[in-house]
């Protein structure tokens, strides 16, 4: 049996809607969630969205390796991401950057992994929704989420074929 060929920017516009939009069951959860853990919900979701980019960033690099493939679709990724905010200013990259890097450094460094990486992530998505306290309910929630999106986008990347983005003008 053969994969599905897909497009880099179609793939990348489902990713993206993966990182950006909560289903409304999900919205349901975390909200009485937020409530029940005394947490901010708008910080809550905001802090969400950055935790599923770098589950897809790394799902895209364990799955693609580095190179143009995995760059086309990080990239794509990032624009459609950048349309769905509707931002057009420069500094939305540094934005995405500066907000997902505690996780890429959780991820990079092992070190900060002594344990599992869930655990890690989980425990860095604590501190960022609550200024740095941590909170074993939101390390759970927020380890859990992050490895469960990872595994559907990586077995997702796995069993397509991805075509590359045509550079030809």
């Amino acid at each position: 049996m053969s994969a599905e060929r897909m497009s880099v920017i179609g793939v990348a516009g489902a990713l993206s809607d993966a990182i950006c939009v909560l289903s409304e069951t999900e919205e349901r959860a975390l909200r009485e969630l937020s409530r029940t853990l005394g947490v901010d919900w708008a910080r809550l979701q905001s802090e969400l969205v950055f935790l599923r980019a770098s589950a897809v960033d790394l799902a895209a690099v364990t799955a693609l390796g580095d190179g143009p493939l995995c760059d086309d679709l990080r990239q794509g990724t990032r624009d459609r991401w950048q349309r769905l905010a509707g931002r057009s200013d420069v500094n939305f990259e540094a934005e995405i950057d500066e907000r997902t890097a505690p996780y890429g450094q959780v991820v990079s460094d092992p070190q900060k992994t002594s344990g599992s990486l869930r655990d890690a992530v989980g425990f860095v998505f604590s501190q960022c929704c609550t200024d740095g306290d941590p909170n074993a309910d939101l390390a759970h929630l927020g380890g859990a989420m992050f490895a469960a999106l990872y595994d559907e986008v990586y077995q997702l990347l796995e069993a397509i074929d991805l075509a590359p983005t045509d550079t030809r003008a």
